[in-house]
């Protein structure tokens, strides 16, 4: 803990990572509110013939619970000037099922900085619907 707290002296600016210590039971049941979801991690490689060398993390998961949906906002004017927003009366519910795979954005240097936590032995990632680039069928 003292390395670390001298390391962020050191080098001002510098984010240890997001991680967190929340566990929860492997028998409790989530439900995400608004349009988040819960992602499991799976294993992904970039390339079965050329080797890469990649530290990241993976962008790749299947989906274990999902939020009921949200209302969008709405707003008065258009970017610059707006002066007021609200919630939509139309729901727009969430497109993504539990059990889907999903790629969450590009390949970043140091993966997602998404939430994180541990739901029994396994990591799980905490993130929007609109996170989501693309739900492989």
């Amino acid at each position: 803990m003292v390395a670390q707290k001298a390391m962020l002296e050191d080098t001002p600016h510098t984010r240890i990572g997001n991680e967190t210590i929340t566990v929860i039971s492997e028998k409790a049941r989530i439900r995400p509110l608004r349009d988040h979801i819960v992602v499991e991690p799976l294993d992904w490689k970039p390339s079965k013939v050329i080797e890469v060398v990649y530290t990241g993390k993976p962008l790749r998961g299947r989906v274990k619970a999902v939020g009921p949906g949200r209302y969008p906002l709405k707003y008065n004017g258009p970017k610059g000037k707006r002066s007021k927003s609200w919630e939509s009366k139309s729901f727009l519910p969430t497109a993504l099922k539990v059990g889907d795979i999903i790629e969450l954005g590009g390949l970043e240097l140091r993966g997602y900085l998404f939430q994180t936590f541990r739901w029994g032995s396994k990591e799980m990632i905490m993130c929007r619907e609109a996170d989501v680039a693309i739900v492989y069928d």
